[in-house]
């Protein structure tokens, strides 16, 4: 239960095993396959880390980086000071991954040609108690730890009140996740490993029926003699009360993975920059000329006197060179860790104001964020799926439980319900709510859906528009008899003046 497949970076050469490679051979001749043998190099999730934690970054501790030393009066040496630091560019990459994967709210459908009023208050309901429960917020942060440590697990359980909750299992908290799947790839045992405040270790394991807890200590009550077990033995057995293992899983590299050894780079060439900029960066004053060792000082100015035969002494303020190579550097390798990671960064200064801000402006330079939060909704869609699925079942008990819905169970089952991340990227808000009208008006969507997905809607919109509603029929209802009533006083009028 233990065993788990490592986190792989590069490789210790560049030779290749297969001994078919570079082989002469006629387009038309078959030859015998071989099994594939790569070694990779495994990479730790401590290391992950390590680099998500600027202060923990190589750079810090790097000696070979030079260091500026200046004489002083008595003819020693003294080191300038200076701090090195890290960059917290992985951070950034993987908030930036994040937010364009799980930003947005995740998309529901409801499955069903002709639904009855009785599933679409079902499915109501489901949404409605997705998003008061957050669980929008526990996937964003689940995509947060995947990104940021390599694996996740979200654990979906029943409390004591008979509730559906979640917790979420990370490495940096101590937890391993352990999946363990067939050949095929369909799942057997889901499995958390961790150790207690106490040190011992333990093994949470998930199968479809059962939930399993080892520990790896002795047992209490034995005498310590010949029937004293020893190593992992099962603390107990119950039913989880699932169709299925209650534990999501994802596993993937972190989201800087393809651009660490880049990172790596920018923070020794920004390291050495700065040494430099601190020690030549200033500039000089330089004055030439034959001075006197004493100088004279009125009102606060220094006044040197040439004394050379020529008199063609001089003073002028030295500029340092031009840093401008070293920054296009950095600003390239800047670029290729942006390509690497599918993470754009655009900063104030980025942004012209007589520049094109249309939507596909943006569109076209945030196509990197696009391309990889697109491609990261294929690769979560079996992680919303499921936890879609336990919440659902979850929430069928809970309310069954709590007397809000006694068919839950039964009906939540026939309830067919697609769960989806929706990648996010910015917009223009009034361009969104002037779509939005033009949809209500066309009769596309619903008056309900414009108020929910319009920017600017109170939180009580709905409630709003009904008393608005029904103090416009009062008022309707109102001028209908006061022009009935004045009708009938005309045609009284009417009558009695042609009696007369």
């Amino acid at each position: 239960m233990l065993l788990k497949r490592p986190f792989f970076r590069g490789s210790e050469s560049i030779g290749i095993n297969d001994p078919t490679e570079g082989c002469n051979v006629k387009t038309n001749q078959l030859r015998e396959a071989e099994l594939p043998e790569v070694n990779r190099r495994i990479v730790s999730q401590e290391r992950f880390m390590r680099e998500l934690d600027p202060n923990c970054h190589n750079v810090i501790f790097d000696n070979n980086l030079p260091s500026i030393c200046v004489k002083l009066e008595d003819g020693s040496y003294s080191e300038i000071q200076f701090k090195r630091f890290g960059i917290p560019m992985q951070r950034a990459i993987m908030k930036a991954q994040t937010l364009y994967l799980a930003g947005n709210k995740r998309v529901h459908i409801l499955h069903d040609s002709n639904p009855s009023d009785t599933l679409k208050n079902n499915f109501a309901d489901f949404k409605w108690h997705w998003l008061n429960d957050n669980m929008d917020g526990v996937g964003y942060r689940a995509v947060k730890v995947q990104k940021s440590f390599g694996d996740v697990g979200v654990l979906m359980y029943m409390n004591e009140k008979n509730e559906i909750k979640s917790r979420i299992f990370s490495y940096e908290d101590g937890y391993q996740v352990i999946p363990h799947k067939d050949d095929n790839g369909e799942p057997l045992l889901d499995c958390v490993y961790y150790k207690t405040s106490d040190g011992v270790r333990h093994i949470d394991a998930y199968d479809d029926t059962n939930h399993y807890h080892f520990s790896d200590y002795f047992p209490s009550g034995n005498d310590g003699g010949e029937n004293t077990k020893s190593g992992w033995y099962m603390d107990y057995k119950e039913e989880h009360g699932f169709n299925e293992s209650p534990l999501a899983t994802k596993r993937g590299a972190p989201a800087w993975d393809n651009g660490e050894d880049l990172i790596e780079l920018f923070e020794i060439i920004y390291n050495l920059f700065a040494v430099i900029q601190k020690r030549h960066g200033w500039g000089i004053l330089y004055i030439k000329g034959k001075f006197n060792e004493t100088a004279k000082k009125i009102a606060g100015s220094v006044i040197l006197n040439d004394t050379s035969v020529e008199g063609n002494g001089s003073a002028e303020f030295k500029t340092p060179p031009s840093p401008q190579n070293m920054i296009d550097f950095m600003q390239a390798i800047l670029d290729q860790i942006q390509i690497a990671t599918g993470a754009t960064f655009i900063l104030p200064k980025d942004i012209k104001s007589s520049g094109d801000v249309s939507g596909l402006a943006i569109q076209m330079t945030r196509s990197l964020d696009i391309v990889e939060s697109s491609d990261s909704v294929i690769e979560w869609q079996n992680f919303a799926s499921k936890m879609s699925r336990l919440y659902k079942e979850g929430l069928a008990k809970q309310l069954v439980s709590s007397g809000e819905n006694p068919t839950a169970i039964t009906d939540f089952a026939k309830m067919k319900v697609s769960t989806s991340f929706k990648p996010w990227q910015p917009f223009d808000e009034s361009t969104w709510n002037q779509m939005l009208c033009t949809m209500k008006g066309a009769g596309v969507i619903s008056t309900k859906t414009a108020v929910e997905k319009n920017t600017i809607s109170a939180p009580d919109e709905e409630v709003r528009l009904q008393k608005e509603q029904e103090i416009a029929s009062r008022l309707e209802a109102l001028n209908s008899s006061i022009e009935q009533s004045a009708q009938q006083q005309i045609a009284n009028l009417t009558n009695e003046s042609n009696n007369e």
